[in-house]
């Protein structure tokens, strides 16, 4: 009797004990994402004016916050996603440090994997764009 009310007191226990684990839900990785995507455009503004200058110190920026959101993302589906588009940026990032007025091949397969990495993050969040409408 007793193996039987610790073997459900086990079975009761688990899922808080996961939670404690650091077990995080996807929503709230995504809440972490968003969190940090609103935080870097609203830091971040480029107008007319913006020179290159502006663009290279802006993306530094969104990078240093998003890899600041990236510590706190734990999920096992999200976390991968949300690294591979970190990853993508310091890419473009480093693209912008060329001197060069040449596109290269390089620089079309980095925009494309932020395009593909990005949406993969969007399918797992549900992140929709904003159309302004």
């Amino acid at each position: 009797m007793k193996r039987r009310l610790v073997a459900a007191a086990l079975v009761l226990v688990f899922p808080f004990g996961m939670a404690a684990c650091g077990a995080q839900s996807k929503e709230a990785a995504c809440k972490q994402i968003q969190k940090a995507a609103t935080t870097a455009s609203s830091e971040i503004n480029f107008d007319a004016n913006s020179n290159e200058n502006d663009f290279k110190e802006g993306l530094d920026k969104a990078l240093k916050i998003y890899k600041k959101a990236a510590k706190k993302v734990t999920n096992k589906k999200v976390k991968p996603a949300f690294k591979n588009l970190i990853a993508d940026l310091e890419k473009f990032r480093d693209l912008a440090d060329k001197d060069s007025s040449d596109v290269s091949t390089e620089d079309f397969q980095v925009l494309q994997d932020i395009s593909t990495h990005g949406q993969e993050l969007n399918d797992i969040c549900g992140f929709k764009w904003d159309s302004g409408k």
